[in-house]
């Protein structure tokens, strides 16, 4: 078993790159995803080619994400430890905020505005807060750390990589959830599939109705409720 966060999501795109690892949905604009591993591996990679060259964010920093349940989410998450840094609950050295622009960070502030494939801001933003869309494909889609996280490194607030790996219980079936995957319960759940090689269908603005559907349709074999 891997005992960091990349590696371990690294051996997850190794050992089924092409199957569906995350499945979004938002129910409110009629919104569906679907990503592969070696695609959210590509995301990853881009976003944290972003959080290098363009924020210097360096090991050890911390990274506060403020977004609804969204897929975007998993990838800050990720991207996160692939460059050493760790999740926080309280006010990062950057935050990743979603089109209410709530969350600040203590450097800097990257707005994500949730548009279909992570899509720019329609309008400008203001004066010291950064357009994730507008500014991440300008990256490449392969990342390689200068500096490694170590098993011990923090991962999230007071829980190190290897905490998160070795508590976290492997998941090998397809889910279905409402959750934020970012919380402290959420990156549990998030790492528990990783390391059991299950997946994800991320419903947001879940309409009920639609659910019974969706479970048959998407070959969910457990719904989690929050």
């Amino acid at each position: 078993m891997s005992r960091v966060l990349p590696e371990l999501f690294g051996t997850a795109v190794r050992r089924d790159g092409a199957g569906p690892f995350l499945t979004y949905y938002d129910d409110a604009t009629g919104e569906r995803i679907e990503l592969s591993a070696l695609t959210t591996a590509n995301w990853v990679a881009k976003t944290a080619n972003l959080l290098v060259d363009e924020y210097d964010l360096e090991p050890g920093e911390t990274v506060a994400i403020g977004l609804p349940p969204h897929w975007l989410g998993v990838v800050w998450a990720l991207s996160t430890w692939s460059v050493g840094a760790a999740l926080t609950s309280g006010t990062g050295t950057l935050a990743i905020t979603g089109p209410d622009l709530t969350v600040r960070g203590e450097r800097e502030t990257i707005a994500s505005a949730l548009l279909p494939l992570g899509g720019r801001f329609r309008e400008p933003l203001p004066d010291g807060i950064h357009d994730y869309g507008a500014e991440v494909y300008n990256h490449p889609d392969v990342f390689v750390p200068f500096d490694p996280p170590a098993p011990s490194s923090p991962a999230y607030d007071d829980l190190t990589h290897e905490d998160l790996i070795g508590t976290a219980e492997p998941i090998g079936e397809r889910i279905l959830v409402t959750r934020d995957l970012t919380t402290r319960d959420g990156v549990a759940l998030l790492v528990g599939v990783i390391s059991g090689g299950g997946s994800i269908v991320l419903c947001r603005n879940l309409d009920a109705a639609k659910l019974e559907r969706r479970v048959t349709d998407e070959k969910v074999d457990r719904v989690l409720e929050e």
